[in-house]
């Protein structure tokens, strides 16, 4: 995780809050190469040279900010894969939780979307997060096969690719929405669920 200086530390508890809330609100605003540090300071009230005591340029900056919004989704969706049950069920329960996670911290949500739809900065930490996630998806997706859940005969990157582009599709589509259609929300994502895992599931003759 990318820290700040020690100065930064050094900061009141309020003060340190008042950077982190600036830089979480123009970060989800613009993506990394629109933000603008002059924006963060001035909401954050505090110099723009003083910024650069506390977090080396706005890359740092930026990735401290990105490290928290992935903790942060991280302790929401701690318990997902705790439940030992089959590799539909766990897929469904991580989909729906995301959702919940967007909206319940949009500014995070939209900061995580930025940084994968930005690519030039920061291209090579993209595609090492993108090996970890596949990897992590590809390890739950052989369990499957070995236990007979899943189509041996399926491309497994495909297979990744499929999940992974229509789950953020289906999140980013309500997220904008009102609260009052958030059980309908579910269930649609759910059915969109039950026909992709139909799609993986062995045919039986």
């Amino acid at each position: 995780m990318k820290l700040p200086t020690e100065t930064f530390y050094n900061l009141p508890e309020a003060k340190q809050q008042a950077i982190i809330e600036a830089a979480v609100a123009e970060f989800a605003a613009s993506p990394y190469d629109k933000a603008s540090l002059s924006k963060i300071v001035a909401k954050a009230g505090i110099a723009k040279g003083s910024m650069y005591q506390y977090f080396e340029n706005k890359r740092e900056l930026y990735l401290y900010i990105l490290d928290l919004a992935y903790a942060q989704k991280k302790r929401f969706l701690k318990d997902v894969f705790d439940q030992a049950d089959d590799f539909f069920a766990t897929l469904k329960r991580y989909y729906r939780r995301s959702y919940l996670f967007a909206k319940e911290f949009p500014l995070y949500h939209k900061i995580i979307n930025h940084y994968w739809d930005y690519c030039a900065e920061f291209e090579e930490e993209i595609r090492t997060s993108r090996e970890l996630r596949a990897n992590d998806f590809l390890t739950m997706l052989q369990q499957a096969i070995e236990n007979g859940q899943v189509n041996p005969e399926l491309n497994q990157e495909a297979a990744f690719f499929v999940y992974h582009s229509v789950g953020k599709e289906l999140i980013d589509n309500f997220i904008e929405l009102s609260e009052t259609d958030q059980a309908q929300h579910l269930q649609f994502i759910d059915a969109v669920l039950d026909v992709l895992a139909e799609g993986l599931q062995i045919r039986k003759e």
